[in-house]
């Protein structure tokens, strides 16, 4: 019997560590990762806010030929590099874009791994390590300066954006919709993951409350009172723990993925003033 009990035991602690975050990372991805293939009724970037724009193309840390379009405005300086959400491609996020050239920058906005164009399958790490590229790639194919470089990260994206500014030197940061942490998030839409501690999830390098909590760029904070995604507490949480300068932006009548929708004028404004601030 004591022998029965002990191989129950064992096989139970193999279950609860072979499924933790950590370990079954492919299990949990589908969750994560929401990916879309690029549409094929567009044949090149289209035309935003005036602006042609352009396709370019640069590889991952893994080698993975990763896709992104280029708005360049002409006579400015500040480029504002985009990592979107967890679902789609950037052929989803028109609207963010020509809000953002309306806000006078030029915009650089890619695909992780396995969205849209971009090869490859996204996971974490390798999310970062795109963001990491791509700020590369505007550097030296597009001779931004470090100091004109702005981080925006939109849900997900805003942890890349976090990570990056970790990683690289930036003019500033903006976080929309997104999470304190990653285990935060996760322990909050699967209640089952409560019973892993924080060292059975992947390597925290979607954890913006560590990012807040040292050292960092300028920070906007932006969240819809209704996001029923990552809820509000999120923002209020990294904005109480960032060190730095910092700006928390609520917008009582957005969701999770509608403020270019439900608050353009708002959003736009607040990016500008917070922006011109940083003259």
């Amino acid at each position: 019997m004591l022998q029965v009990f002990i191989s129950g035991i064992s096989l139970a602690v193999g279950v609860y560590v072979a499924l933790a975050p950590r370990m079954a990372r492919p299990l949990y991805r589908q969750f994560l990762f929401h990916p879309d293939p690029y549409p094929h009724d567009i044949d090149a970037a289209p035309v935003l806010g005036g602006i042609q724009g352009e396709d370019v193309y640069f590889q991952s840390r893994r080698g993975h030929r990763l896709h992104g379009w280029v708005y360049e405005k002409p006579g400015n300086n500040d480029w504002m590099l985009v990592s979107h959400g967890n679902a789609g491609n950037i052929a989803n996020r028109m609207e963010l874009v020509s809000l953002l050239l309306r806000a006078g920058v030029s915009v650089f906005i890619y695909d992780y791994q396995g969205y849209g164009q971009s090869e490859g399958k996204p996971d974490i790490p390798d999310i970062c390590f795109d963001g990491e590229a791509a700020y590369d790639f505007l550097v030296t194919h597009k001779n931004a300066r470090q100091e004109d470089i702005i981080l925006y990260g939109e849900s997900l994206g805003a942890s890349v954006a976090g990570y990056i500014s970790r990683v690289r030197r930036s003019k500033a940061l903006i976080l929309q919709s997104g999470f304190a942490s990653l285990e935060r998030i996760a322990r909050e839409s699967l209640p089952i993951l409560r019973i892993y501690p924080d060292f059975l999830f992947p390597q925290s390098f979607l954890n913006n409350t560590a990012v807040l909590q040292q050292p960092h760029p300028p920070v906007l904070i932006a969240h819809g009172l209704n996001d029923a995604v990552i809820a509000f507490d999120h923002a209020d949480h990294l904005f109480k723990t960032a060190v730095g300068k910092k700006i928390l932006l609520e917008l009582p009548e957005s969701a999770h993925s509608d403020i270019t929708i439900s608050a353009p004028d708002k959003f736009q404004s607040a990016i500008m003033e917070f922006l011109s601030g940083l003259s």
